[in-house]
């Protein structure tokens, strides 16, 4: 296989499920999500240009050349990410229950 196995997938749909927005300034640069057998995670590059991939917090360095090849067959996902699902828990009510006397 041309590209050792990576898989690349762009848009912020892609990498939403990895880690969160960085803010504006920040020097990472998140592209998409990529994969390879049971590694996987959202694919961002640094200011020094280097590929890495994100999950979380915790950053691993990727092989250049091989996420540039991935990168020329990239699947490219369509922008419309949903909005974070937001859960919100609710107490359950009890009644109360006279106990007999």
């Amino acid at each position: 296989m041309a590209h050792h196995g990576w898989r690349v997938r762009l848009g912020i749909a892609e990498w939403a499920r990895f880690t969160y927005a960085r803010s504006e300034g920040d020097p990472l640069r998140l592209l998409g999500s990529v994969r390879c057998g049971a590694r996987m995670g959202a694919l961002a590059v640094t200011a020094d240009s280097t590929f890495v991939q994100v999950n979380g917090d915790y950053l691993t360095p990727l092989n250049a050349s091989q996420i540039r090849c991935a990168l020329a067959k990239a699947d490219v996902v369509a922008a419309t990410a949903k909005a974070p699902v937001a859960v919100i828990i609710k107490r359950r009510r009890r009644t109360m229950v006279d106990s007999p006397k």
